[in-house]
């Protein structure tokens, strides 16, 4: 499918005409109309004639009512599945396109929406789980993060035409949301200054193939001017944001380029701005005082407290955690944990980062009859079932940009020995270097690629390990492996942790001490062939002799072509006249480069439609940011000869 021009399907102001879609199927979608469709949070699958849905719910707090209708929703539309993503959404997979606008309208009955779930715009505000409960958070800071999301989504008429690229925002105030501020363009870590409740804010944070912490933007920004310091990084961000190129779109650039004094300034200015304006004042929240943990740890439930039933600030009430396996549910299941939170708790469901499901104000007594209510369904609390913490996204199972099925991976982990002997790491698995499941934080990551094995592409991951985003540090690649040797390798990395680590060393400290280097010969002692150390090789040194791989009257203007270079595949291109070669492998998902469509000097992936300049090498458009290896073109009579090693200064030349 054909890479969609973003910029002008924006200043064509992202039209969408749902009554067509809902009478005549998707065959008539442009690549521009489709991505329009993202910002209504409709994405296309890889499956024809289907999407995906993706529904916002802010704050990551669901009363039992939506979730209900939600549950009704995913039966009536598709085959019973819902997928909690790690930003408290829910994804809706399998709808047929004539049946997505009445999908949206059951939507919309049950006081819910999607518009913005998808593309460049505010994706979701997330919030603790823990707000208001937890022993760490100061306060409650869901309000807040609500009112956020309700004020910049109401202008995404305007504001997703002019968005160089998504903003992904998160509110919470203990020690892991203090991490996962830093992976967001906006982090709003809830505290207190001499009593008056509000927060730090955070800006730039995000991963994929380059992954940037967000830095410091203000060390106190009153609950009051909270939507004012949200729209001035808005408006930031559109001002200084690239729109022309998407992969250069996100707000870490425009914080990279201006320098973050810069950057500050400009906030600055702009919040002063925004204070001007009128907005309504946040409702009152109770600041939380020290919580009396001598109340509160008096009463023990049975089962006694664990990862799964922890403590609330108030003494007798617990928050329990329904761990969902790669985040996959249905709509019976949806509705048992309404029943329970309707019978036993606050009447809502809050969706953790974890993709999991959280009960919150569960009387101790009652723990008992929740943990028997779930097993009748085969369903545990966090840690009761004694598999692994794996996060993962649904990777090329339907997602049009997976190269991987994260979700099979996922699988073949949750019952691994060394991740049930250590229940506190946590592995991610993404299905591609987008990073939707935060490969680059877990103590485990996973990116799905294609790599090189024994002098073959393959289904694989690339393995990240030395995460610790308190230290500032996030997991860099150690090395490769194919798909079926993932636990095999996750059990030698856990291996090697246990014999090192100090006593109560996390992983990635472990592996910061001991090195990288030293963890990738390990698993090369143990993986033998089935592993390679390090990030994809260059293309192999054949000494600097030309050799010739077509003659000028084979490639006629606008053509491409793989052809071989001393046993190195590259895609050859007419650029009306002047050749110019790449290395044809997509630094994406692998595909042929040589098969795909040239358009000036614009070459397009076949397969996900990345674009690559062929005389530069650059990334112009499409799921990656990564550029394709150029190599040098020189044309010796009507003999065009390519040197194969990668060219430091990319060099075409003319028939």
């Amino acid at each position: 499918m054909a890479a969609p021009d973003i910029p002008a399907a924006k200043r064509a102001g992202l039209p969408v005409d749902l009554p067509r879609l809902a009478s005549e199927g998707d065959a008539w979608l442009s690549p521009e109309d489709r991505y329009a469709l993202k910002t209504w949070g409709v994405c296309t699958q890889e499956q024809p004639g289907v999407f995906m849905v993706r529904v916002r719910n802010p704050g990551g707090a669901l009363p039992t009512p939506q979730a209900r209708g939600l549950a009704r929703i995913s039966r009536a539309f598709g085959p019973d599945w819902l997928h909690l993503t790690t930003r408290q959404n829910f994804e809706l997979h399998w709808v047929e396109a004539a049946r997505v606008p009445a999908l949206l309208d059951a939507v919309a009955e049950i006081g819910m929406t999607t518009r913005s779930g998808c593309g460049h715009t505010l994706r979701n505000v997330m919030c603790s789980e823990d707000a208001g409960s937890n022993l760490d958070e100061p306060f409650d800071c869901l309000p807040d993060a609500r009112a956020v999301s309700d004020a910049i989504v109401a202008r995404s008429a305007e504001l997703n035409c002019i968005l160089p690229s998504r903003v992904n925002v998160a509110f919470g105030g203990s020690p892991r949301c203090r991490a996962d501020a830093r992976l967001n363009d906006a982090g709003f870590v809830s505290v207190l200054r001499h009593g008056e409740p509000g927060y730090e804010l955070w800006a730039g944070g995000s991963l994929g193939k380059a992954p940037f912490l967000a830095v410091p933007v203000a060390d106190f920004v009153a609950r009051a001017d909270v939507v004012a310091a949200a729209e001035a990084l808005v408006e930031v961000f559109v001002e200084h944001g690239d729109l022309d190129k998407p992969s250069k779109g996100r707000l870490k650039y425009v914080v990279e380029r201006l320098g973050e004094a810069a950057f500050r300034a400009a906030w600055d200015q702009a919040f002063a701005a925004a204070r001007t304006r009128p907005h309504s004042p946040p409702p009152p929240v109770e600041v939380l005082g020290e919580a009396d943990r001598v109340a509160i740890l008096a009463h023990v439930p049975p089962g006694r407290w664990s990862a799964g039933v922890r403590p609330q600030r108030t003494p007798g009430l617990a928050t329990l955690t329904v761990d969902i396996p790669l985040g996959d549910t249905n709509g019976s299941e949806l509705e048992l944990c309404c029943d329970l939170a309707d019978r036993h708790g606050d009447g809502a469901l809050n969706l953790s980062r974890d993709q999991n499901l959280v009960l919150r104000s569960i009387a101790v007594e009652a723990v008992t009859t929740v943990r028997e209510t779930l097993a009748t369904r085969g369903l545990f609390l966090a840690g009761e079932a004694h598999t692994a913490s794996v996060r993962a996204c649904t990777g090329s199972a339907v997602c049009a940009l997976g190269i991987t099925t994260a979700p099979d991976a996922g699988k073949a982990l949750l019952e691994s020995p060394g991740l049930g002997r250590n229940s506190s790491l946590r592995v991610h698995v993404s299905g591609c270097p987008n990073s939707c499941a935060q490969h680059q934080a877990g103590d485990i990551g996973l990116a799905g690629s294609k790599v090189r094995l024994g002098g073959r592409a393959r289904d694989g991951y690339h393995v990240y390990l030395g995460a610790d985003l308190p230290a500032g540090r996030v997991g860099e690649v150690v090395g490769r492996v194919a798909t079926e040797d993932v636990p095999a390798t996750v059990e030698a990395v856990v291996g090697i942790w246990e014999a090192l680590r100090h006593e109560g060393e996390p992983l990635g400290t472990a592996v910061a001490r001991i090195g990288h280097d030293a963890f990738a010969r390990h698993l090369e002692s143990v993986m033998a062939e089935r592993w390679a150390s390090g990030l994809e090789p260059e293309v192999a040194a054949a000494g600097a002799t030309p050799v010739t791989v077509a003659r000028v009257g084979d490639l006629a203007a606008g053509a491409v072509a793989t052809v071989g270079a001393t046993g190195t595949a590259v895609a050859l291109a007419n650029v009306d006249g002047t050749f110019c070669a790449v290395a044809d492998t997509c630094p994406h998902a692998g595909a042929s480069l040589g098969s795909g469509t040239l358009r000036g000097s614009a070459l397009e992936c076949p397969r996900h439609g990345g674009t690559f300049d062929v005389r530069t090498g650059a990334a112009l458009a499409g799921p990656t940011e990564e550029p394709v290896r150029c190599l040098p073109v020189t044309v010796a009579g009507d003999a065009v000869q390519v040197t194969a090693v990668p060219s430091p200064t990319p060099t075409c030349a003319g028939g």
